[in-house]
């Protein structure tokens, strides 16, 4: 069973990867940081992102209000402005964090739930071991990869169109610190049971991210407001 250290380390390789990635690209073969970021959060995943911090920020926002005419109150606009882009902010990091992490074990819900139901209803002999080996356990790393190296990608961007910022610290360590779980599964992916096991202590890893992730959200969120 390897375990946590390595797969941080590991999950930062990955993430030194994309910052890499996105440092060739504008150093090396020329291509605009500021163009190409633009581009980036045009694609869905980055609107998605986007609409996210806003819709929960306005539901926060909205909330108060509610709250302040009711009690006959006014609200702090400009702090509730903060604290509501803040917990919009850190919404969408723990999101992408926890999926770096828990998504590896969607391979393990398929192995035995999903393929043993489609094998079943097309009357055909269904082999869990034979699966896992052949396909399933290549799926295990995917999540926590894609996401670590993506995130890399991009803060190399902004790093190059606007320098690197403080907020940016806290949050990259609060993503690495979780999804170094997944990461972790990723590594003992030899059969269902290691990755399920890979998750042991998975709640205190989390708590730690956490407040790594808050420090980034309130810092990034001064910057917004």
């Amino acid at each position: 069973m390897r375990g946590y250290m390595l797969a941080l380390v590991v999950s930062f390789g990955v993430f030194a990867a994309g910052l890499l990635s996105g440092y060739l690209c504008v150093h090396v073969f020329g291509v605009g940081a500021a163009p190409l970021l633009a581009r980036v959060l045009e694609t869905p995943p980055a609107r998605a992102t986007i609409m996210r911090v806003e819709a929960v920020s306005q539901a926060i926002q909205a909330i108060a209000g509610s709250a302040a005419q009711q009690g006959g109150g006014l609200a702090h606009g400009q702090l509730v402005r903060y604290l509501s882009t803040a917990l919009g902010i850190l919404s969408t990091n723990m999101l992408t964090a926890l999926g770096a992490a828990v998504m590896p074990l969607l391979p393990v819900l398929c192995q035995r739930r999903v393929s043993p139901l489609f094998a079943r209803m097309l009357k055909r002999h269904y082999d869990p071991v034979g699966s896992w080996r052949s396909y399933f356990r290549y799926m295990v790393p995917l999540p926590p990869v894609a996401i670590l190296g993506f995130n890399g990608f991009v803060v190399s961007l902004v790093a190059s169109a606007a320098g690197v910022m403080g907020f940016m610290i806290p949050e990259m360590a609060g993503i690495i610190c979780l999804a170094a779980v997944g990461m972790r599964a990723a590594l003992n992916s030899g059969s269902p049971e290691s990755v399920e096991a890979s998750y042991r202590g998975l709640w205190r890893i989390a708590g730690l991210s956490t407040l790594f992730l808050v420090a980034g959200a309130l810092m990034e969120a001064r910057l917004l407001v």
